[in-house]
């Protein structure tokens, strides 16, 4: 089973797909419209096909305005966008103007477009669904140029992989061809060892989880964001895997580990290669598609509460806010004395746990105890 941070449809069965596009598009500003906040780092980009065709410049818009001004008319899901600015009602849409933000610049000069904007996708430039695909088959995003491609049209074989995966098209490797130094010793496929001229090939994973460790002691258990605050002046980590010496033919996509934007350098050189390729935003731990749907779940469940206190009286809400804290407070206490003493947390445990957690609730009920203000 392949996972892929974003696979069209994205997950595995309705259900899940709609719970999944309900965390993109709770993240995405729900009835507000984007365009107010400029240029948004990432949110739900939909086309109109019924406002601009092909030989129209392309465009893009945000759920709002999918929703309230182009209800009715022939749209398409274009999942999400990073620094998008929300296109409707401007110059490009002629005479049709904006119900929710009427007052638009003619155009978002930053705004970056391709084929996905007029319903095509992929190095075969078809249209998703396709009528002529007799199979349906799934389409993978890239994380760089957000275009999605068909499995067969990667140039690589696709590997069964139960962890989360990135990928990166052979065309945006080229872009940013760091990448392919990276690729060979983070990257989900084989790699050969460069001596001289001569490339042959390096069986031993084991020696290449040990250059991982001894590059990268962070990986195990220390936050990712540490290697972010480093020293500017610190070893390059580039010139440290390329005097190792593995390379990676470069040819097709290249699949990668959730975390392996977390291996790359930052020293101020790669910095500025970063900006220069337009990758940049590889540094960025918020840029990650499932960063972005896990904000939108977040938001989504603490709408949820507030919607559930709001129901309730004063009493009833400073009744739950104390349980809730009170919980929470016992829960860290608990789990701490686990890890203090170095013991496994059992399910035995947990169950204990929350049984004397409803016994001390059923004590203070019965003598009445509620907290007021």
């Amino acid at each position: 089973l392949l996972q892929c941070s974003a696979v069209w449809p994205p997950c595995s069965g309705f259900e899940q797909a709609a719970i999944c596009f309900d965390y993109v598009w709770y993240h995405s500003n729900g009835p507000f419209p984007s365009m107010v906040q400029g240029y948004v780092k990432r949110q739900a980009v939909f086309a109109c096909s019924t406002c601009t065709s092909e030989g129209m410049e392309p465009t893009g818009v945000c759920l709002a305005c999918a929703n309230h001004c182009h209800d009715g008319h022939d749209i398409f899901e274009l999942y999400t966008k990073r620094n998008f600015r929300c296109d409707c009602g401007n110059r490009k849409f002629g005479s049709f103007k904006c119900k929710l933000s009427p007052e638009k610049d003619g155009q978002n000069s930053k705004n970056l477009y391709n084929h996905n904007y007029f319903g095509r996708y992929c190095s075969c430039d078809r249209p998703y669904p396709d009528d002529d695909d007799q199979v349906g088959e799934e389409m993978i995003q890239c994380i760089l140029c957000e275009d999605w491609y068909h499995s067969k049209h990667l140039g690589c074989a696709v590997v069964d992989s139960e962890e989360l995966l990135e990928m990166v098209c052979e065309s945006c490797m080229n872009r940013a061809p760091l990448l392919w130094t990276y690729a060979a010793y983070f990257a989900t496929s084989p790699v050969t060892s460069k001596e001289d001229e001569d490339v042959t090939v390096v069986g031993d994973e084991e020696e290449k989880e040990t250059l991982k460790e001894t590059l990268h002691p962070y990986r195990n258990g220390h936050d990712s964001t540490s290697s972010a605050c480093e020293s500017e002046n610190s070893p390059c980590k580039l010139k440290e895997l390329k005097a190792k010496g593995l390379v990676r033919p470069r040819v097709g996509a290249v699949f990668w580990p959730y975390c392996w934007r977390s291996k790359l350098c930052t020293c101020t050189s790669c910095k500025r290669v970063y900006v220069e390729a337009g990758v940049q935003f590889l540094l960025d731990e918020s840029d990650t598609v499932l960063a972005y749907e896990n904000r939108g779940k977040a938001l989504l469940r603490e709408d949820l509460l507030m919607s559930c206190l709001n129901s309730l009286d004063r009493v009833q809400q400073l009744e739950i806010i104390y349980q809730y804290n009170d919980m929470k407070a016992e829960l860290h206490a608990f789990l701490r004395e686990f890890a203090d003493q170095g013991k496994e947390v059992t399910p035995e445990a947990i169950r204990t746990f929350f049984e004397e957690l409803q016994a001390r609730k059923r004590r203070r009920s019965s003598t009445g105890q509620y907290y007021c203000s």
